[in-house]
């Protein structure tokens, strides 16, 4: 049983080979058929191409492609070099960035602390100006008392003396009357 089946097997295989070796062939065949094609083609466009341009030389093309990449090879290289000098630039720029941020951070942290002195200062100055206010307020208003104080004792003063004036000058009259 075990051969009668490997003898299936095995002329299963044989004609698996056979049919892929008539694939094979017929694939060949065509490609050979499809290049033979495509040579004519290519020799047809070839004389085409010299009866359109006679003066065409393919060397002087193929040269003039040749300087037309090497040039742009050249250009590519320089904007290289110009990329990896702006690359340089910015990164100093960078850092210079950075030291100016540091630096101007420092500088307003001292801006802040000197401001805040001030404004103490300014605070215990308004407090002193405010303190000194009320003393002069105080003064004014003393000096304005003892002034009003005099004039009311200098007037009290004239007062009485104008009466002893009246006084006097009833007596004299008294007198000058009696003689």
């Amino acid at each position: 049983m075990d051969g009668g089946r490997l003898e299936q097997q095995v002329a299963s295989v044989e004609r698996g080979i056979t049919f892929l070796k008539q694939e094979h062939l017929a694939m060949l065949t065509g490609l050979q058929l499809e290049i033979s094609h495509l040579k004519r083609r290519c020799h047809e466009l070839s004389c085409e191409m010299d009866s359109r341009f006679p003066d065409r030389n393919t060397a002087e093309e193929e040269a003039e492609l040749a300087d037309r990449c090497e040039a742009a090879e050249r250009l590519l290289e320089r904007q290289q070099c110009m990329m990896v000098a702006a690359r340089g630039e910015l990164r100093s720029g960078q850092a210079r960035a950075f030291t100016l941020g540091r630096s101007l951070r420092e500088e307003e942290r001292r801006f802040l602390e000197e401001l805040k002195r001030r404004s103490h200062k300014i605070t215990l100055l308004n407090r002193e100006l405010q303190h000194q206010n009320v003393v002069t307020t105080t003064l004014h208003h003393e000096l304005h008392a003892a002034r009003l104080k005099l004039f009311q004792q200098r007037q009290s003063a004239g007062a009485a003396a104008g009466r002893e004036e009246e006084v006097r000058g009833n007596e004299e009259e008294d007198e000058e009357e009696e003689d």
